[in-house]
């Protein structure tokens, strides 16, 4: 299993929110297994998401549908963030606990 994490600095957590349900990449079309979104507990406005994929290619599939069709639009990135989104792939190699295969 693969974890995409995107880390956004947002400019208003409500605004970015409506936007993430539009779900404009199509999350689960292009293999998103799951999807979760994180804010941190002292910065509101810092936003984490991480999508799980079956593949590190689906995972990079989905990375570069999300640059050119969200990340690549200023009017987007402009209105939304305070700086420009990071992201990074992940290999899973454990898992415990509730959920664990």
């Amino acid at each position: 299993m693969f974890a995409l994490q995107v880390s956004y600095p947002v400019r208003d957590y409500e605004a970015f929110k409506k936007v993430f349900d539009t779900d404009p990449v199509g999350r689960a079309a292009l293999g998103a297994r799951s999807v979760r979104l994180f804010r941190d507990a002292d910065d509101p406005n810092s936003v984490t998401v991480l999508l799980d994929f079956d593949t590190k290619d689906a995972a990079n599939v989905f990375l570069e549908r999300l640059r050119s069709d969200v990340w690549d639009k200023p009017e987007v990135i402009g209105q939304l963030m305070t700086a420009a989104p990071t992201a990074r792939i992940l290999e899973e190699t454990a898992r415990e606990g509730q959920g664990a295969g």
